[in-house]
């Protein structure tokens, strides 16, 4: 028991021992917390960000016709927006697959109006389903033509147009 009782005072006179000398190395070495660099770089300073990218074109080129995304004045429908939303309400027809499904949402549809201010290329942007994507399809396909086109600088242009159908059952 004696032996056991000195081993144990021995481990802690020898800790006690090494405490000071750790100590003094520690206080010794200046911190070097907030002064390091980071290793590999020198003292120049990092670069700085990429500009930001340019603003896309308000325009597309296909088949060398210039479509514009972005107009001085927009294109006008016989008798206003009011008319426009209430053509679509009166032509459109809820497909009996999707009432029976109970889909609901929004199906934006992309086309272009030409400078003769006719709907041409429609297509789906975002769809919720076929039978409601062929349906706004149809609608805007048979919009009928529009008052005045797109103008950009006083020039009628073609004008890339989209329009959102909403589905809501009652």
């Amino acid at each position: 028991m004696k032996k056991r009782t000195s081993s144990i005072i021995n481990i802690i006179l020898k800790w006690l021992a090494i405490f000071p000398i750790v100590a003094i190395i520690i206080g010794t070495f200046p911190s070097c917390k907030g002064k390091a660099k980071p290793s590999g770089i020198s003292s120049v300073e990092a670069a700085p960000p990429p500009p930001a990218p340019p603003s896309p074109l308000p325009y597309n080129v296909t088949n060398g016709d210039t479509v514009w995304y972005r107009v001085d004045e927009f294109p006008v429908f016989p008798g206003g927006k009011d008319a426009l939303s209430g053509y679509i309400a009166k032509t459109f027809i809820y497909p009996e697959a999707a009432k029976k499904k109970k889909i609901q949402g929004r199906v934006v549809v992309g086309f272009i109006l030409t400078t003769g201010c006719k709907v041409v290329d429609a297509k789906i942007v975002t769809g919720i389903d076929p039978d409601c994507d062929n349906e706004a399809l149809r609608v805007v396909s048979s919009l009928p033509h529009f008052e005045k086109p797109a103008f950009v600088n006083g020039r009628p242009v073609a004008y890339h147009f989209t329009l959102p159908v909403h589905y809501t059952l009652h």
